[in-house]
């Protein structure tokens, strides 16, 4: 009984500490993980053209970090250098657009992460769905910090799906704060 009682978490764990620990993802087949520092930058469903196309949906949910916050796992047992580059050779890209790059895993297919070519939004950012994930319910952990909060280039979104229009989630042109609001156009 005590050392049941020496090893339970303080009473007000630190939240900080919780709050500012990585959040960790691999693609499908976990030959390639990444890990991203918070804080995060955004967290949207993007309805463009090109995310429809290379998720086979009508949107894409993406958590983005700064810069180079988002970064690939070294690999066990391997020199940081060396595991780097070990892991940079497991994905292809793909330039989809003077915007952005686009990188895969090269033994599943699943993207991994993208990365802005953009000289006013440095960022790079993931698909939702590559995050950790409980292991009994199957769920992305730490969700709530994660949860899309905007939907961007909703001129291109395919209108009455569940999710798409009345889910009371700000909806964008663009990039949110780089475009314009789609109610303000509409209305």
């Amino acid at each position: 009984r005590m050392m049941e009682e020496n090893n339970k978490e303080p009473e007000g764990a630190d939240v900080a500490a919780t709050a500012n620990r990585p959040y960790k993802g691999s693609c499908l087949c976990g030959a390639v993980e990444v890990e991203a520092t918070p804080p995060k930058l955004f967290s949207v469903i993007c309805h463009c053209t090109i995310c429809q196309r290379l998720g086979s949906a009508s949107g894409q949910a993406l958590v983005g970090f700064p810069g180079k916050s988002l970064r690939l796992v070294p690999t066990p047992n391997a020199a940081a250098a060396a595991a780097a580059a070990e892991q940079q050779q497991l994905l292809d890209s793909y330039q989809t657009s003077e915007g952005m790059i686009r990188y895969r895993c090269k033994a599943c297919g699943s993207s991994v992460y993208n990365q802005s070519l953009l000289p006013d939004l440095d960022f790079r950012d993931a698909p939702l769905a590559n995050f950790e994930r409980d292991p009994d319910t199957g769920i992305v952990e730490r969700l709530e910090e994660l949860t899309p909060t905007a939907h961007i280039f909703c001129q291109h979104r395919t209108p009455g799906l569940v999710g798409t229009d009345a889910d009371g989630v700000t909806k964008w042109f663009g990039h949110v704060g780089h475009s314009k609001r789609v109610e303000e156009v509409e209305h």
